[in-house]
């Protein structure tokens, strides 16, 4: 399923820089520490464009932000940059989906390495665990699949899975065995897909649709019911467009942009003709965590530091003297950038 953009540049692949600035953004302060990374996210995608069901962007997106309880919001620093990164999402989605429908081929997992027995292997749970949480979230319409082909499931979810981490202990794969286990998820994942459009051509050809999961729908409890052909029409009246813009989140001010504070030092720096953006704001509600600085340049490229600074005023001295001992363009290129979470 895709989902066209009114602008065409968020219809578009991702560019290396975009994925960059969206893995930074999943792995920074504006989230929980159980939000999604970009290797989980694109496990997460690729299980939600190939569900029995459609789930729409407003569903998935808070389990992307919390991949535990999908109740933490993020909170951007303004409702553009909320809007941005929302759109980022939208074209990975998109970008997911025709790869598994027109370009199978160049369908890959974005996998992590590792050193394992003193070789370099592939890390496998955190696409598995992001295809798991897309099949948990409609587990009741994937069961009949699962059952009539677990051999596409096994890998699945024997890395994605709390038992599937003890099963995977007492096997003991080696760094080969576990090398060729990428293209094996590569391919289940394209069996499942292709089995999935298939369905819904069956379904479509009945005069029916499968069930559409919508932005408040609880996972295991939904309350979509078989549309036929009928009322297809009336669905269509009915049904608002869903995109991955923070409007159709709710509320901007209550429920889907959750500002950060700024402090009011935050500020724009110019040196030889070149800005970045200082953005100073609390690690907490309170403060009493710190302050955080990001600096942010004009092409979005953000540098987060890892320690919060005691107070507003010092993060901003921290930014000054960064920038009047380096200069003021290789703060976003070599800056300190945070740990991964995940």
């Amino acid at each position: 399923m895709k989902f066209d953009h009114p602008d065409p540049e968020l219809n578009d692949p991702l560019t290396d820089e975009e994925l960059g600035f969206l893995e930074r953004f999943l792995s920074g302060n504006a989230v929980c520490g159980d939000a999604m990374d970009a290797v989980m996210l694109h496990g997460f995608l690729t299980a939600v464009i190939s569900g029995p069901n459609v789930i729409t962007p407003g569903a998935i997106l808070p389990w992307i932000w919390d991949a535990r309880h999908a109740t933490r919001q993020p909170r951007f620093l303004s409702a553009g940059r909320a809007r941005k990164v929302t759109g980022l999402i939208f074209q990975y989605w998109n970008d997911i989906n025709d790869r598994l429908n027109h370009c199978p081929d160049l369908f890959k997992l974005p996998l992590h390495a590792t050193v394992y027995e003193g070789e370099e292997v592939p890390v496998l749970d955190e696409w598995c665990e992001g295809y798991c949480k897309g099949i948990e979230i409609d587990r009741e319409a994937w069961e009949p699949l699962i059952e009539r082909h677990p051999w596409w499931f096994n890998l699945i979810l024997l890395f994605g899975t709390a038992s599937g981490y003890h099963e995977l202990a007492r096997r003991d794969y080696t760094a080969e065995q576990r090398r060729s286990f990428v293209l094996q998820l590569a391919a289940s994942a394209l069996n499942i897909h292709r089995y999935g459009c298939e369905a819904r051509r069956e379904l479509t050809e009945q005069g029916e649709r499968p069930d559409t999961i919508a932005t408040g729908s609880e996972p295991k409890a939904r309350t979509a019911t078989r549309t036929t052909k009928r009322n297809l029409d009336a669905q269509d009246r009915n049904v608002p467009k869903d995109l991955f813009l923070v409007d159709s989140l709710g509320r901007a001010t209550d429920e889907a942009f959750h500002p950060l504070a700024l402090s009011p030092l935050a500020t724009r720096i110019t040196r030889g003709g070149t800005s970045v953006d200082a953005h100073i704001y609390r690690a907490d509600d309170d403060g009493r965590a710190g302050w955080i600085l990001e600096i942010i340049d004009a092409s979005g490229t953000s540098t987060v530091w890892d320690e919060p600074f005691r107070t507003d005023g010092a993060a901003l001295a921290e930014a000054l003297s960064t920038i009047s001992t380096h200069g003021i363009a290789p703060v976003t290129e070599d800056g300190p950038a945070r740990a991964p979470k995940h």
